[in-house]
């Protein structure tokens, strides 16, 4: 009998008082901070996570449930559990809550639903400690992006933190959605009948499954839907996640949602797959963990941020590893997004989280109000791995790019001040603005590392210097034309157009030089005939019809 004394006076409490989603209860003298507890009854669903310890008391959040539905003197039971959510196969195709709670149910047949959630999911905790350094590896492997500026100019790796930073409407979110819609081609193109076994076993994946995982933080319900229904019309929700937390939703579950992603993402790496993992994004996140810390009285700092917002993003951030061969080889690749207000990067939360992240991707206001897209600041945005994570046949030809665009950016405004121009000078002019032409992609459009691959070396070897400027990409939409290098050019050429898969896996594993002699005749007959047969068309057109085929 006095064991169960003992046993209630340290498992169960009330509640003393009750402000702004802030419970204050007393009784619980060995709680932990983090654990969830339950409100009136063991069998309820009204939970709170417990985050401040005081002497006599401890502050509680509501993580699930209505503040109006407790009351002063209302029970409150310890679980002795952290906060857990849903990871495994059957997440894939969800949109869920940071608690694991399916939004999306109605898309899904009842008796697969049920299977998935019998057989492939299972509970993960939200918070994991990051792998220390004997598990981790060194980022090698490329994560490829299909955006051409960013594999050319600014590598990612897998495993890396890669960050996504500029103001309201340069296009963050498009970038960090055509990142996830790039990786169809793995999924859903080159390893297809992978996937129709897989559909068959269900309970399995091959090693060449990459899964995404997007986490949305406080956004509206319209943007969570539009998101959802831009990868489900794409066809890439049969290998991402989303987790989604509406604006409109207590701060304590926005705060928790980028955790819930990251240890979905966790699950896949540890069984040797490569994720990723999108929190879009932590500007918002900040603001959610200073509501919640203000509201549990703990002491505000330099924006009326808490003290410890540094180590929230760190923690978070540090997760996303590559790791070792003997773990599984598994990578988890980072995207966090962060938002500026009138392109300061040097504000509080962006200079903690580009502090953290091995490289950002700016994206400028002002280019985009010029109409480049993707807006990419070029100056400002850095990869800290670098050239270590791309193909060789890549880093051959991008270093050569890099060192041309260099002096374009250098010369650029010469053009400006009008007069006679040196010819070498006039040259990185020439081919820089080609160059700039190439880097831009219509919104959702991405390409494959083959076509990358041929591009950049037309550029580099000067093929597209004598194309003019408003023809360049034309130029670069008809190489890969079945049609014309079937009918126009030598048939020697045809297989470079045509086995796309094929060529791909060569030069994954291949140097550039070993395919420069085939490369150089055929962009080079391709570009004959361009110039002689569809140039001056392009030319004549004075209403663009022929460019508009295109």
């Amino acid at each position: 009998m006095s064991y169960l004394k003992t046993l209630e006076q340290f498992s169960i409490g009330k509640i003393k008082s009750i402000q702004d989603n802030v419970i204050i209860a007393t009784g619980l003298e060995n709680v932990f901070v983090g654990e969830v507890v339950k409100f009136k009854s063991q069998e309820s669903n009204l939970l709170g996570q417990v985050l401040n310890l005081e002497k006599s008391q401890v502050r509680i959040v509501m993580i699930n449930g209505q503040q109006s539905h407790l009351k002063s003197n209302d029970l409150v039971y310890r679980t002795y559990k952290d906060v857990k959510t849903k990871a495994g196969y059957g997440v894939l195709g969800r949109v869920v809550s940071p608690l694991g709670e399916c939004y999306n149910e109605e898309d899904f047949d009842e008796l697969s639903y049920l299977f998935d959630d019998i057989s492939l999911i299972e509970d993960v905790s939200v918070e994991i400690p990051a792998p220390g350094i004997i598990e981790r590896e060194p980022v090698r492997v490329p994560f490829l992006t299909g955006i051409n500026v960013v594999d050319c100019l600014i590598p990612v790796g897998c495993g890396q933190r890669e960050l996504i930073i500029g103001d309201q409407n340069t296009g963050k979110t498009s970038l960090a959605i055509s990142a996830v819609l790039n990786q169809r081609l793995v999924n859903n193109v080159i390893h297809k009948k992978w996937r129709a076994l897989e559909s068959e076993i269900k309970i399995d994946r091959h090693s060449n499954f990459i899964t995404c995982i997007y986490v949305t933080v406080g956004t509206r319900r319209s943007e969570g839907a539009r998101l959802k229904k831009i990868l489900d019309k794409m066809g890439a929700l049969n290998y991402t996640s989303m987790v989604f937390s509406h604006a409109d939703q207590a701060a304590a579950l926005q705060f928790m949602a980028p955790y819930a992603g990251c240890a979905i993402g966790e699950w896949f790496r540890n069984k040797g797959y490569r994720a990723i993992v999108v929190y879009d994004d932590l500007s918002q996140h900040a603001v959610a963990y200073r509501q919640m810390s203000l509201l549990l009285k703990r002491p505000p700092g330099r924006e009326a941020y808490p003290g410890d917002v540094f180590y929230v993003h760190s923690r978070l951030l540090e997760r996303a590893a590559q790791l070792h061969r003997n773990k599984g080889a598994g990578s988890l690749t980072a995207l966090p997004v962060i938002e500026t207000k009138g392109g300061d990067i040097s504000a509080y939360i962006p200079t903690n989280v580009i502090s953290i992240t091995d490289g950002q991707i700016f994206l400028s206001s002002q280019l985009a109000n010029q109409g480049v897209r993707p807006a990419v600041n070029v100056g400002l945005s850095v990869s800290r791995v670098g050239s270590s994570a791309q193909y060789t046949s890549v880093n051959g030809i991008s270093k050569k790019i890099k060192a041309d665009y260099s002096m374009f950016k250098t010369y650029e405004s010469v053009e400006k001040l009008g007069g006679e121009i040196d010819p070498i000078v006039l040259s990185y002019i020439v081919r820089g603005k080609r160059i700039n032409v190439y880097f831009q992609q219509s919104l959702y459009e991405t390409l494959r590392l083959y076509q990358q691959v041929v591009c950049l070396f037309a550029l580099a070897e000067g093929f597209v210097d004598e194309i003019e400027l408003n023809c360049v990409s034309n130029f670069f939409g008809l190489l890969f034309n079945t049609q014309l290098a079937g009918k126009y050019l030598d048939s020697k050429y045809y297989p470079f157009v045509s086995y796309l898969n094929e060529m791909e896996c060569f030069f994954v594993s291949y140097e550039i030089d070993f395919f420069r002699k085939d490369l150089r005749a055929w962009v080079s007959s391709y570009k004959e005939f361009f110039l002689k047969n569809i140039q001056p068309r392009i030319l004549a057109d004075k209403k663009k019809l022929f460019s508009n085929i295109f």
